[in-house]
């Protein structure tokens, strides 16, 4: 029995589908399929149902699935404990991070890697409450994620940036012309905004409760390219972080006067039973936040 073995038993178990666990491992479905046979000839009893569409855990499947999971934590402890008395770092690192630009995060990886290229690191998209939920899961190790106040007290928190939060608007727009404008005036605008559940979408849902309107959201989406297409089109007026100036043609990314339009991108990881990995990359945060001479 192998540990990639029940490695990927899991990765079937919570897929529920050969192929979409092949996709999460970035491994052919074919080699899956074939390690999961292995697995079942070695122990003597199927531990899928593959006679329905659906694919099913058989009761020896369900007895095994918490003990494999068990099995890959403890392993995965003692590697982090070695790791961590010998200064090699050979694991994995699996990052969440928001779907937008974050240049310290690329700035950290690659300080990461040259330091510790053992290390396999994943990455994963994701809104900010997704990203919350799955460190405090431990599906992920930490995430980069938007605030707008404090995380939950069982993680820990390293401040990347300040976030000015900004309207993209039509060239031709009334308010194209503006240098900064309140969120009162945007009361009756059909908007562009990020999907609830995101940082930015959550500032916004509160400044506008605060100001005593509930935003008039017609679009939802976290690509930045999809929201220039639409406020090119002239459909509403973009909620979103600064847009990079060479993606403006024919936009205008006018200020917000209001101070409760502005968050935080943050760092967070388990304040408890933290891999040496993510140990490791936190502090090589914090030493591009120092050299930066940021202040969180």
């Amino acid at each position: 029995m192998e540990l990639r073995q029940l490695e990927y038993f899991l990765a079937v178990a919570d897929h529920a589908n050969f192929t979409r666990a092949a996709e999460a491992l970035h491994v052919a479905q074919p080699w899956v399929s074939a390690q999961v046979r292995r697995l079942e000839r070695e122990l003597g009893s199927e531990l899928f149902d593959r006679s329905n569409r659906v694919l099913r855990l058989t009761e020896f499947g369900k007895t095994l699935l918490p003990l494999a999971g068990t099995v890959l934590r403890t392993v995965g402890e003692i590697r982090s404990t070695a790791e961590a008395m010998t200064g090699l770092l050979c694991g994995q690192l699996a990052i969440g991070t928001v779907p937008y630009p974050v240049p310290l995060l690329a700035d950290a990886l690659a300080a990461f890697h040259r330091a510790h290229p053992m290390v396999t690191v994943t990455l994963t998209e994701a809104r900010s409450d997704q990203l919350t939920e799955a460190v405090l899961e431990r599906q992920l190790d930490m995430a980069v994620t938007g605030w707008v106040t404090r995380p939950p007290p069982q993680l820990c928190e390293q401040i990347l940036a300040r976030e000015s939060i900004v309207a993209v608007v039509h060239r031709d727009d009334p308010l194209a012309g503006r240098t900064s404008i309140t969120l009162a005036e945007l009361r009756n605008r059909a908007l562009i905004s990020h999907p609830q559940g995101s940082g930015i979408r959550t500032t916004l849902d509160q400044a506008c409760l605060a100001t005593g309107f509930a935003p008039r959201i017609v679009f939802e989406t976290s690509s930045a390219d999809m929201m220039r297409h639409l406020v090119v089109r002239d459909l509403g007026v973009a909620v979103t972080p600064k847009l990079a100036s060479d993606r403006m043609d024919g936009l205008r990314q006018v200020d917000f006067s209001d101070a409760a339009m502005s968050g935080r991108l943050s760092l967070v990881w388990r304040a408890d039973n933290a891999t040496a990995e993510a140990v490791a990359f936190a502090a090589h945060v914090s030493e591009l936040c120092r050299d930066a001479d940021f202040v969180s």
